[in-house]
């Protein structure tokens, strides 16, 4: 099982010195990947609900958690000019947002400046109020994102590119560079219901849960399995990831899981229940120290 770590672009740790030192860090401690989120702006008033939110009263959030947030494509080319071999990615890179014109110039980009190290985890989005902040209908939101990345892999293929849809049309263009990776850089699907499922295994190079437990992703997967063999595609095709936020003491100084047998337990579970690559989130540490603390410590208990 590959791991990544998703580090904090948003909140009073998002700070250039404190991202480029993680980052540097994790690849020193043999981490795959390194991670950020999307958002663009939070809004003052919110009638939605966080959907993988897990408390049996889930209710609108504070989106003051989210009012300093750093652009997740810019980020991760500066954290590429301090890295060399840890993989960037983006969960969840909200689609839907941008014009994917500029969508596939800016990943496009990244890969190039980076030597071929993106890779998109890509959700339709779920914030109804940031969608109406940026004029973005949010009806329909996931055939626009079915089209928006059409519309990218045209444009990444090099050559003439062009798209007629019923949400975006793209008249006859060129456009370079291309990605270094062929014929682009791994695009994973974001989500756990059953349309991120199939558009996963439709169309995707990898399916990315969010925040599941072992017992709750493996009927989930056997859905994934079952939906790729019906599109004639194998399953080592579709790589299964998970993105699993989880809690740091105030001190960082605890593994991540518990203990670490607990850890291994954990992620034995994970492998059975079909997981290939986890994302682990680090949350509530108080200092860029604690911080790094809490991401040695979770990657001494996996055994990287």
């Amino acid at each position: 099982m590959r791991i990544g770590i998703a580090l904090p672009n948003y909140g009073p740790l998002a700070a250039p010195d404190v991202l480029a030192s993680l980052a540097r860090e994790a690849e020193t401690l043999g981490v795959d990947s390194v991670w950020v989120s999307d958002h663009l702006v939070a809004p003052r008033t919110t009638r939605s609900i966080y959907p993988y939110d897990r408390r049996p009263d889930a209710r609108p959030g504070d989106m003051a958690v989210i009012e300093r947030f750093f652009e997740p494509t810019v980020t991760l080319a500066f954290l590429a000019a301090h890295t060399r071999r840890v993989r960037l990615g983006i969960s969840a890179y909200v689609v839907p947002y941008r014009n994917p014109v500029v969508t596939a110039k800016q990943i496009a980009t990244l890969d190039v400046l980076s030597g071929g190290r993106a890779v998109l985890a890509v959700g339709t989005g779920w914030l109804r109020e940031e969608f109406e902040a940026l004029g973005v209908p949010f009806a329909r939101r996931g055939l626009r994102t079915d089209e928006y990345l059409a519309v990218c892999r045209a444009l990444w293929q090099g050559g003439d590119a062009e798209f007629e849809g019923s949400c975006y049309r793209l008249p006859p263009v060129r456009t370079g560079p291309s990605p270094v990776q062929r014929p682009h850089p791994p695009l994973w699907i974001a989500g756990n219901s059953a349309a991120a499922i199939e558009r996963a295994a439709r169309t995707g190079d990898g399916w990315h849960a969010i925040d599941l437990a072992p017992a709750e992703l493996a009927p989930r997967v056997t859905q994934l399995r079952q939906r790729v063999a019906a599109h004639g595609r194998r399953p080592e095709e579709v790589t299964v990831s998970l993105r699993k936020g989880v809690l740091v003491g105030a001190d960082g100084s605890r593994p991540l899981y518990g203990d670490a047998g607990k850890v291994r337990r954990d992620l034995d579970a994970y492998g059975e229940a079909g997981l290939e690559y986890l994302v682990v989130g680090l949350r509530q540490a108080k200092t860029a120290d604690a911080l790094a603390r809490a991401m040695g410590d979770v990657v001494a208990a996996i055994g990287r």
